[in-house]
């Protein structure tokens, strides 16, 4: 009886160190969760940051190809015709 009674003592030890593993784990869950939503946010800012710039890139793209066309415009009909 005395060997079972000490086994038992030893088995909810072990338990009870399971259960705190366990729970240890559970604990770090939420700070894993803050962590991944700071840096999926973090992550759409960047990419709306980006965005802005294309567009931005866009535009400017968009006034130097008028900028190029009205500078052809102007040297050909500046050009004297040659025959």
């Amino acid at each position: 009886m005395e060997q079972s009674i000490e086994l038992f003592k030893e088995n909810v030890d072990s338990w009870i160190k399971q259960i705190r593993r366990e729970f240890s784990q559970f604990s770090d869950l939420p700070l894993v969760v803050n962590e991944s939503t700071d840096n999926i946010q973090h992550n759409y800012e960047l990419i709306y940051e980006l965005k802005d710039e294309i567009d931005e890139l866009k535009q400017e793209i968009n006034a130097l190809k008028l900028i190029q066309i009205i500078t052809l415009k102007n040297k050909i009909k500046n050009e004297p015709i040659q025959k």
